[in-house]
């Protein structure tokens, strides 16, 4: 029996929210819907460039997905449970993918 363990095991939608007002909530407005795979640094639980922390996970998508900009929001299941409404810290599209760097929902 062969393990299942696919590349991009968990399912994401990053979003940014237009037409909030006090008075509405507003509508999504989706940049990418589908599978990624969302991991965190276990050692220091923290993304850190030139001793700066950027972010307490990340998520890696499939292909190039660009417009996603710090403060988007990320709602993200894994095989545990769903997250939602995460904050984007940082995202960088590349050849291989994109990477998006982001920190949970304070609740």
């Amino acid at each position: 029996m062969k393990p299942n363990n696919p590349r991009f095991p968990h399912k994401c939608t990053i979003y940014r929210m237009e037409g909030e007002t006090s008075f509405s909530e507003g509508k999504r407005d989706i940049l990418y819907e589908g599978e990624c795979r969302k991991y965190g640094n276990t050692s220091l639980r923290t993304f850190k460039t030139e001793n700066v922390v950027k972010a307490d996970y990340a998520l890696s998508i499939p292909g190039v997905i660009e417009g996603i900009k710090t403060g988007y929001l990320i709602d993200v299941t894994d095989r545990v449970e769903t997250f939602t409404e995460c904050m984007v810290a940082d995202c960088y599209p590349g050849n291989l993918g994109t990477t998006v760097y982001f920190n949970l929902a304070k609740n």
